[in-house]
C-alpha cells in the first residue's frame, strides 16, 4: 500500500489519509548556486497538512484500479492503512515512509513529517559561468516597442545632462544676485549718511549758493 499511495502522491500531488492529514507534493524551481558557478536543478518536496484528512473519490478508484478490486474493497484498505499507520504513530511514535519521509506523533497528539527532498537522475546541476561583455548591445522592450539598450543609454545621458536653458537661466540668477548685493552695500552707506547728518535730505544735495564775482578790467582806458 505504501507503493501505490507514493505513485497516487507523486501523479495528483496531493494525497489526503482519513484521519491523520494530507500529503502535499510542492515543486520547488531551479536555484542558482554562484558560489559554485551551477544550476541546481527543480526538486520536490513533500509537506504534511494535519489538517485537512478527507480524501478524494479519485484515490480509491486509483487503488481499485491498481489491486484489481471493487471500489468499496478500496475504500476499506485505504481507512485500514490510516488506521493501522496511526496506531503505530502511537506506539513507536515514528514511522518511515519510503521516498516519502519520517513521520512523527508529537506529544500533544500532532504528527509532523520530516520530507525528503525528491530529485531524479535525469536532472543534474548545469555548469554557470557568469559572463560579463564589454560594449554588448542587447535589446529591451518598451511599452510597444524594442529598442536597442544603447540609444536607451544614450537617451539617459542626455536627460542627465543640463540643458542650455537651465545654463541661461543660472547665469540670470546670479546676475540677479550679485545686482542685489551692490544696492545692498549702497542702501547701507545712504542709511549711513543720513544718519550721521540726523537723517537730513538736504545733506544729500549742494545746498551751497555760488557768488558771482566781477572780473577784473581786461585793458585800461587811457584819456
Amino acid at each position: 500500500m505504501y507503493s501505490i499511495l507514493h505513485q497516487y502522491l507523486i501523479q495528483q500531488k496531493s494525497l489526503s489519509l482519513p484521519g491523520l492529514g494530507t500529503l502535499v507534493l510542492q515543486n520547488i524551481p531551479a536555484i542558482s548556486n554562484f558560489s559554485a558557478h551551477v544550476i541546481e536543478p527543480p526538486m520536490q518536496k513533500i509537506t504534511f497538512d494535519e489538517f485537512h484528512d478527507a480524501p478524494d473519490k479519485d484515490l480509491f478508484l486509483f487503488v481499485a484500479a491498481r489491486l484489481q478490486v471493487e471500489e468499496w474493497e478500496a475504500i476499506k484498505m485505504v481507512n485500514d492503512f490510516s488506521y493501522e499507520l496511526k496506531n503505530q504513530l502511537k506506539q513507536t511514535g515514528k514511522v518511515i515512509w519510503d521516498k516519502i519521509g519520517v513521520l512523527s506523533s508529537e506529544p500533544g497528539g500532532a504528527i509532523s513529517l520530516e520530507s525528503k527532498t525528491i530529485t531524479y537522475d535525469f536532472m543534474e546541476p548545469v555548469p554557470a559561468w557568469r559572463i560579463i561583455r564589454k560594449n554588448a548591445s542587447h535589446t529591451i522592450r518598451r511599452g510597444d516597442m524594442e529598442v536597442s539598450e544603447n540609444i536607451v543609454q544614450q537617451q539617459e545621458d542626455i536627460t542627465n545632462t543640463p540643458l542650455v536653458e537651465d545654463l541661461e537661466s543660472s547665469g540670470k540668477k546670479r546676475w540677479w544676485l550679485a545686482a542685489a548685493i551692490v544696492g545692498a552695500i549702497a542702501l547701507t552707506f545712504l542709511l549711513f549718511h543720513l544718519f550721521s547728518n540726523d537723517f537730513n535730505l538736504n545733506s544729500i544735495f549742494n545746498t551751497q549758493k555760488s557768488h558771482a564775482k566781477e572780473a577784473s578790467p581786461t585793458y585800461i582806458q587811457v584819456k
